[in-house]
């Protein structure tokens, strides 16, 4: 090992360019210590390697447990080169200086997440040198590499002269106790359960801004290695278009909730999942549909509110081929004018599609994961939510209606497309803010009073979102007289869903006025008989599934 050269320790599990970056270091005028695996990789490529336990006497001990925990080590690994007194005693103890740390971790995620696997087996892949390693490097700002990714990266930040030093060493140091903190967290809530709470990641992909243009400074983090979920925003492709919104986001997250629902519902109760369209705006489903294909379902989504959709964005558990991106774009517009949509989302995206959208600058994203939705693809992962001083965290909505289960209510016959059409409206009013009311015709989402304070304002907004406007302009002989008229076809025979129990039997009256048929409710109000009453009386069915099995409380 040559006295003069500066040293590069180098110990990693992920032998990914760790020959290239040992023999660029030799270039450099370094010497490179390393270890196991890593010195015999590098030794193998007639590159001059040093093993550590030339330099500490001591060989691998204890089953590997014990390597470079060694004086010799970690004191080149902590000496402050700037600090007279650490340069002093390393002098003293015979201790060279490491310029450059490069370790990684054994992969611990990747044992947790084994089938089958066992504490034992865990507890072998806890690594505790290479965090203190990477840890004593940061400290001391040492030019330290925890990621495989970083090796060509910082070899040529060397060969370019450091350019830029301080700020590239902050972005190392960052990473590197960036990387140590994450690696304890599987482990950390494996052994503690719901005691214990946490969430780290790095920035995937900035936004513009956040909500509103003031909120500077957003993005959206993840930073998923293991098991990765195919339906995690981070899966998606932005194939075309403007750049993906901070509320583009939360519509998508909002979309994949509804979808899923939607999907989950109809294979548990009908064995298949239908080609599905579902558009959100301000993070509420305003149009959903079912179909025999998908522009059918594009269609009866976008006739369900053709005002609402207006600035949405769609979600579709299918290809958007030329035809559904022409109905997506044309469908119920007036003469030669396109809709305005924010983004489009399916499973896959033709050329002929993106030529259309290109001329609106629409967002196209895809997953191929949406072509192949089923129970499964419910999110079950734990939702957090930032408030105040804290977090509140409790597991996701993967509740699925089962109009089968023994614990089901029913009064009054159903007819097959009304159990479809409480199965759509559940899978939107369950995932829409509560409170909620949702009516449903024909397979067509059609109201959707969502995030009110009553049941009754709640079936109030439902049944105000299926009305339109329509002006008629009566002559008067010597005037002209402009009324408004509400046109409410669509609502005769429609079904009803309701998030909770109706606590009195105003709710229900005023939906079975209006032409609802059949309504999807929870039961234990203690006006529960009364409304049961009120429904079987107008001829209306009703099923009810206990509050606390049932519920459909939404984002408060």
């Amino acid at each position: 090992m040559s006295e003069s050269a500066r040293n590069a320790l180098i110990s990693v599990y992920d032998k990914t360019g760790v020959v290239d970056l040992a023999a660029g270091l030799v270039d450099l005028d370094y010497n490179v210590i390393s270890s196991g695996g890593t010195a015999k990789a590098i030794g193998e490529a007639n590159i001059p390697v040093t093993e550590v336990a030339d330099i500490t006497g001591w060989g691998s001990m204890l089953d590997g447990r014990v390597k470079t925990l060694h004086p010799l080590i970690h004191g080149g690994i902590l000496a402050d080169t700037r600090n007279p007194k650490h340069m002093e005693t390393v002098r003293e103890k015979g201790i060279s200086i490491f310029d450059i740390v490069c370790v990684d971790m054994y992969p611990l995620e990747e044992e947790i997440a084994k089938p089958g696997v066992t504490m034992t087996e865990i507890i072998e892949k806890i690594d505790v040198g290479g965090p203190t390693m990477l840890n004593g490097a940061a400290k001391s700002r040492k030019i330290v590499l925890s990621v495989a990714e970083q090796r060509p990266k910082v070899l040529q930040w060397l060969r370019d002269g450091k350019p830029n030093e301080e700020e590239f060493l902050d972005y190392l140091v960052a990473r590197s106790f960036y990387e140590t903190t994450r690696y304890y967290m599987p482990l950390t809530k494996l052994l503690g359960g719901t005691s214990i709470s946490g969430f780290i990641a790095k920035l995937d992909s900035p936004t513009k801004y956040g909500e509103n243009p003031q909120q500077a400074e957003a993005g959206f983090y993840a930073d998923n290695r293991v098991d990765v979920d195919p339906l995690g925003i981070d899966q998606f492709e932005h194939v075309q278009g403007m750049e993906r919104s901070y509320v583009n986001m939360t519509d998508m997250d909002r979309l994949l909730q509804t979808l899923t629902h939607i999907a989950a519902g109809f294979e548990r109760n009908f064995s298949q999942v239908p080609h599905t369209a579902v558009g959100v705006k301000h993070g509420n489903a305003c149009g959903a549909g079912v179909g025999e294909t998908l522009v059918d379902a594009v269609e009866k989504m976008l006739e369900g509110d053709t005002r609402a959709i207006f600035g949405g964005v769609v979600m579709l558990n299918g290809e958007i081929d030329k035809e559904v991106a022409e109905t997506l774009m044309k469908y119920a517009m007036d003469g030669e004018m396109s809709r305005l949509l924010d983004g489009v989302i399916g499973s896959s995206v033709t050329d002929e599609a993106l030529e259309l959208f290109s001329r609106k600058k629409l967002r196209v994203i895809t997953n191929p994961a949406l072509g192949d939705l089923n129970e499964g693809s419910l999110d079950s992962s734990r939702r957090v939510r930032p408030i105040r001083g804290g977090a509140l965290e409790q597991p996701n909505y993967d509740f699925v209606q089962d109009l089968t289960a023994e614990n089901m209510q029913q009064y009054g016959e159903l007819t097959d497309q009304q159990r479809q059409d409480m199965i759509l409206a559940w899978a939107v009013g369950s995932t829409s803010n509560s409170n909620t009311i949702t009516l449903v015709k024909n397979g067509q989402l059609i109201g959707n009073g969502v995030g009110q304070q009553d049941r009754v304002g709640a079936g109030q907004l439902a049944i105000s979102r299926t009305t339109i406007e329509l002006p008629e302009i009566e002559d008067k002989g010597d005037k002209l007289e402009l009324r408004v008229i509400l046109d409410k076809h669509k609502l005769e025979g429609a079904v009803a869903y309701s998030d909770s129990f109706f606590p009195f039997p105003d709710g229900p009256e005023l939906l079975v006025k209006a032409g609802v048929k059949a309504i999807l409710t929870s039961s234990g109000s203690i006006k529960d008989d009364d409304v049961v009453k009120t429904l079987t009386d107008a001829g209306a069915s009703i099923m009810m599934v206990p509050d606390k099995a049932g519920r459909g409380f939404y984002t408060h």
